[in-house]
């Protein structure tokens, strides 16, 4: 929202009483303003002098040496600079005296200005009205009271069977059926979850009056084709009665059954284990299978025997209730060939006449098993994005775990996207400082003053009793603080920063000291050292910071970490979007062979595309080549043969731009700021991609 002090014309002079009109007209050309404040010797405002007041007092008595006082209007009205301009656009006056929170003299406006700024203002909002209104995924049809239909946005056209253009002004029955709007206009009454259909799409809508002082003057329904919700629904309901089979199956065997992960523990097992065992079958989760044969449950420890042969194993063993079993270790394997997880089944011999049946039916079971744990696999949460295998990573872990336990500064050095920030993370919440808060400060992504406020905060306002804002280092004391590309902080804050280290001593937002206790954990994809000898970094605060450095390796430098991290960002985004999805093997080669110069960052966001856009259950090779390589398939310079436009040239940079920020930062939100511009303009910049012919038409429409 625009206020008065953005867009009035700021003032360094006033008049006063000993100025002459002459003095004032000189002044009034000087600022190109047309009104100047008149103050007294104690600075008070006593009116204007406009060139209006000149000019009423006629031109045939005017004298340049004559006082600005004998010119003076009381007819004014002082702004506020904090005053918004919808309160005071349409005031009567044609220019007014702005002050600021202190009463003082700041500048002029003229109602000109207001009106313009306001006017200009309405019609940007009005843009991004409709270019959410374009832009959004649901059909969205208004009509007025008589029926005929006013708005018509891109994804009704299909339900409707008529674009925009032939759809508006015309009376609704004669472009959609069912009419259900206008019982609304006519009642008055909203209308919400009616499904209908067109051909073979079913819809959902929901319709409201739209209401204006009082009178229904149209309505508006919003409809979402639920055609693949419902196939979904259909497929859900059947997977859930298909695991609570799986479950009651499980609970019902009269056999026992226990199902361990690939490092031993047990995650389920059934009441018929409590029987055949005689324990407590509901604390055995949990619990690693070792204990069971320490406590002399088991003489042998078949899971050992199934990693060792690799499948099936089938042992005889006389447990410490005396029973005689037959236990049988079945492993299950990921698409790495590697074993996942053990289902074990337990048989009492006394029921050895059975046993040829068991085996059979055994064999079925596994299979459900095998279904049960591939399901239970692709549910599995992980609760951190860090995933090593390599022995560099592992060692940079080591490390950053080593670190945690003692409180001095940490220095985070590795290229963007490479995983400072968990690291960073992990340290705060491995230390004696996880129950503190933890916060992050991005150092390169604000402006000088933003970025010293948001650091140190603002102190108390001289006078006002208000309390000032409180920056991070006070928000996070007590806790951690991870400042990201520290090595784009000014010089003159480094040294701010450094007194703080130094000192251990913050200036607090109510204008007191209190003790630094906070820990430093700095992110930088350059070597300090380096700016250091250019002189773009202080050598004390460098010292000061760089008490135990970590090098986060890219992930090009450990290849061992690729399968880990795909399959965990492959499962999380299945989960997230509730999409069942494999990568082919060559799929699989082409994210191993690719260099991944955005590191773990750049591979959460290809994942996350895959399984959101690829067509089938299995991800192809083509298809994930084509994620990996799209970029570099667009990024073509603007060469030419001959003079071109400039305009068209910025306008194929522009599109460049916006589609590689949307494509590194996801939303329009991310890639605004990373443009260093507002969100409306990527909407519009990303509409016109889209739709290039109808922006070009637009803009024709417009100039008719």
């Amino acid at each position: 929202m625009l206020r008065v002090g953005q867009v009035m014309t700021r003032l360094s002079v006033s008049l006063y009483s000993y100025h002459t009109i002459g003095d004032a007209l000189i002044l009034m050309q000087e600022k190109q303003v047309s009104g100047l404040p008149l103050l007294n010797e104690q600075g008070h405002l006593l009116g204007m002098v406009t060139k209006e007041m000149i000019f009423e007092k006629s031109l045939a008595s005017f004298n340049p040496v004559h006082k600005a006082a004998d010119y003076l209007t009381t007819r004014f009205l002082p702004l506020k600079e904090e005053a918004l301009l919808e309160e005071v656009w349409d005031l009567p006056f044609d220019i007014y005296p702005v002050l600021n929170n202190l009463d003082e003299i700041t500048g002029v406006v003229t109602k000109y200005s207001l009106g313009r700024a306001y006017f200009q203002q309405i019609e940007l909002r009005r843009q991004e009205l409709e270019a959410v209104f374009d832009s959004a995924h649901n059909g969205i049809i208004a009509i007025n009271k008589q029926g005929i239909i006013t708005s018509l946005n891109p994804a009704a056209e299909r339900p409707a069977r008529a674009t925009k253009e032939e759809a508006v002004g015309r009376y609704l029955t004669d472009v959609i059926i069912p009419s259900g709007l206008l019982d609304v206009v006519r009642s008055g009454i909203p209308d919400f979850g009616t499904k209908f259909q067109v051909g073979r799409r079913q819809y959902i809508s929901n319709r409201t009056p739209i209401v204006r002082d009082g009178e229904v003057v149209g309505a508006v329904g919003v409809f979402q084709d639920v055609s693949e919700i419902e196939k979904v629904l259909q497929e859900l309901r059947t997977v859930k009665q298909l695991n609570e089979e799986l479950r009651t199956t499980i609970a019902s065997s009269y056999d026992g059954i226990i199902i361990c992960d690939r490092q031993s523990e047990i995650l389920r097992c059934n009441p018929a284990v409590g029987r055949i065992l005689e324990v407590s079958w509901e604390d055995l989760v949990g619990k690693a299978f070792k204990e069971l044969v320490d406590n002399g449950v088991f003489r042998k420890n078949i899971i050992h025997l199934v990693k060792k042969q690799g499948g099936l194993v089938s042992i005889l063993e006389r447990s410490a209730a005396e029973h005689s079993l037959v236990i049988t270790g079945n492993p299950v394997f990921d698409d790495e060939g590697e074993i996942v997880k053990v289902v074990i089944n337990i048989r009492d011999m006394s029921e050895l006449v059975y046993l040829r049946e068991a085996l059979e039916e055994s064999k079925q079971l596994s299979e459900k098993y095998q279904a049960e744990i591939a399901q239970m696999k692709n549910h599995e949460e992980t609760s951190s994005n860090v995933r090593a295998c390599s022995v560099i990573m592992k060692n940079v872990l080591d490390l950053a775990a080593r670190v945690s336990k003692v409180d001095t500064p940490v220095v985070l050095v590795g290229e963007p996207g490479a995983g400072k920030e968990e690291i960073a993370k992990m340290i705060h919440f491995q230390s004696k400082r996880k129950q503190g808060p933890f916060y992050k400060l991005n150092c390169g992504s604000l402006p000088y003053q933003l970025l010293e406020t948001e650091m140190f905060g603002q102190g108390i306002a001289l006078g006002s009793g208000i309390k000032g804002k409180i920056g991070l280092l006070e928000l996070a004391n007590h806790g951690s603080l991870y400042l990201e590309d520290i090595e784009k902080i000014p010089l003159n804050l480094q040294g701010r920063l450094l007194r703080v280290l130094q000192d251990k001593v913050l200036q607090t937002s109510d204008g007191n000291e209190a003790v630094a206790d906070l820990r430093i954990v700095a992110g930088t994809h350059r070597p300090l050292i380096e700016l250091v000898e250019k002189g773009l970094f202080r050598e004390d605060l460098y010292f000061s910071l760089n008490v135990v450095p970590i090098n986060v390796p890219p992930l090009r430098e450990r290849k061992e970490d690729l399968i880990p991290l795909i399959t965990y960002y492959l499962e999380r985004n299945k989960k997230r979007h509730d999409l069942e999805k494999a990568i082919a093997p060559e799929g699989i080669q082409q994210l191993l062979n690719y260099s991944w110069p955005g590191n773990v960052r750049e591979m959460a966001n290809v994942l996350e595309r895959l399984v959101v856009t690829a067509q089938g259950k299995t991800i192809s090779g083509k298809e994930v080549k084509t994620v990996l390589y799209e970029k570099e398939k667009n990024l073509r310079a603007v060469t030419v043969s001959d003079v071109v436009p400039l305009k068209e040239a910025i306008d194929d940079l522009e599109q460049q731009l916006v589609t590689l920020a949307m494509e590194l930062h996801g939303t329009t939100v991310k890639a605004a700021e990373a443009l260093g511009v507002n969100q409306s303009t990527v909407v519009r910049k990303l509409q016109k991609i889209k739709d290039p012919k109808g922006s070009h038409d637009a803009k024709i429409v417009q100039k008719k």
